[in-house]
């Protein structure tokens, strides 16, 4: 695994820090802007939007796949925040089978000044290929 932290806020002296816990094998896919997730930086907000729109909001009835809309789309944008499309379809290219999918695993939490540590999600090749 591959650790990667950033500063993504300080207030008085209180930091919060991204963590990410990124599989070797993933790191290919990751976008080169990803750290800036959840700090005043982001800039993708309408980019996940779309994104969205295009996978899910054009797709799923809510109603019908309440399922999809709690893990995927009422949940934060993170998959289109960190992952870059067009890595990921050269990953798939690349990776016509994946042995041990469940070990290919994204991991994020915060981390704060005090050492409290947050974990809010764990993807997987699973995850992301759904959404993509």
């Amino acid at each position: 695994m591959i650790r990667t932290t950033s500063l993504i806020s300080d207030e008085n002296g209180y930091k919060k820090y991204n963590l990410f816990e990124i599989h070797e094998t993933l790191q290919d896919i990751i976008a080169d802007d990803y750290l800036e997730y959840s700090s005043k930086n982001f800039k993708k907000d309408s980019y996940c939007e779309l994104m969205y729109k295009k996978n899910f909001y054009d797709k799923y009835d809510r109603d019908k796949y309440k399922e999809v809309y709690e893990k995927y789309i009422d949940n934060e944008k993170f998959v289109y925040s960190i992952i870059d499309y067009d890595k990921y379809v050269k990953f798939v290219e690349l990776n016509e089978t994946i042995e041990n999918p469940n070990e290919l695993i994204i991991s994020y939490s915060v981390v704060d000044s005090d050492g409290v540590k947050v974990n809010f999600y764990n993807i997987g090749i699973r995850d992301i290929a759904f959404v993509f």
